[in-house]
């Protein structure tokens, strides 16, 4: 097996290796005990074969100038970090060494291990930030260079209570912050009722993935004003200074699980220099003190009529 001289010590037992176009390493696959020392300690990258939990993949990378790029702990290790002490399966780094993101867990989703099973092995870890303190079970936390956290990823159901500055709300999937630590966006647990420069907006994105916590529905600058918000039900209508009406709302397109059920195409709602702006589209920004802006609650039929009596002889069409 292969050898291989780096700043992190000699790697040993390596069963396979990519290369960059450079020839120096990217991926690496270890089957025995290798010691990589860092500044954060010294850790032990997976080696053993993979089970029904943890894949046997790679056990480190290489950014292409041989610092190290992430490392797949063969055991959950603690790390110091700015926010304290957390577990760690997966560690990603930048390029001058300092820690990125910590995955305290790294199993891998499959039919023989589910997230409920992953779920289970979370522990809740503890924070103290500017939205308060709160314990919950993470999937991941995202660090600027210097070390502040600039995101957190939930568990999907696992809701945390938070200090806006639209005031307490109840978060899901994620938070994102400024590196001065203020809250920078939140994706709400459910329809919430958000006061802005045109009026109250009811913000909540149907289609949140839930992948990250670094970008979410509701944004907010730096002065606590909101940025930007996504709505899934309101309808706004802006009156022109030349009184010419528009009108925007969320879309519909056909479910690809089921073509009898439309999915909503969210609609994203954004403030700057006095105008609001729909979809990140500069055609449709308008000036908030030239326009006046009616807001309605009118969420979509995104169910046929007709689906609930499909194949019922009974039905004539008169439903649809």
């Amino acid at each position: 097996m292969e050898k291989l001289n780096t700043k992190y010590g000699v790697i040993e037992g390596i069963s396979s290796m990519d290369y960059y176009k450079n020839g120096n390493p990217r991926d690496c696959v270890v089957t025995e005990v290798n010691k990589l020392k860092t500044t954060y300690g010294t850790f032990i990258p997976q080696y053993e074969n993979g089970s029904e939990r943890r894949k046997h993949i790679k056990s480190f990378s290489f950014y292409d100038d041989g610092n190290l790029q992430s490392v797949y702990l063969e055991k959950q290790t603690k790390i110091n970090t700015s926010i304290g002490t957390l577990p760690a399966e997966l560690i990603t780094f930048y390029k001058n060494g300092n820690i990125k993101r910590i995955f305290p867990l790294n199993g891998q989703i499959t039919a023989y291990w589910s997230e409920l099973d992953e779920y289970k092995l979370a522990e809740d870890i503890s924070f103290d930030l500017s939205v308060g303190k709160f314990e919950k079970k993470i999937i991941a936390v995202n660090f600027y260079e210097d070390g502040v956290v600039k995101s957190i990823t939930f568990w999907p159901n696992n809701p945390v209570e938070i200090i806006s500055p639209i005031g307490k709300v109840m978060a899901r999937i994620g938070l994102a912050f400024y590196n001065s630590g203020k809250l920078k966006s939140f994706e709400p647990l459910k329809p919430i009722k958000v006061e802005t420069p045109i009026g109250t907006i009811t913000s909540y994105d149907t289609n949140a993935l839930g992948i990250h916590g670094d970008l979410n529905s509701i944004n907010f600058f730096e002065d606590g004003n909101i940025k930007s918000l996504i709505t899934s039900s309101d309808t706004i209508e802006i009156t022109t200074k030349a009184g010419e009406k528009k009108i925007y709302k969320p879309g519909l397109k056909v479910s690809v699980i089921n073509d009898e059920v439309m999915e909503v195409v969210p609609m994203k709602v954004s403030f700057n220099d006095n105008k609001v702006c729909f979809n990140n589209n500069s055609e449709d920004a308008y000036s908030i003190d030239e326009c006046t802006f009616k807001v309605e609650y009118t969420p979509l039929q995104t169910k046929s009529p007709c689906a609930s009596c499909a194949g019922n002889s009974d039905c004539n069409g008169d439903c649809c």
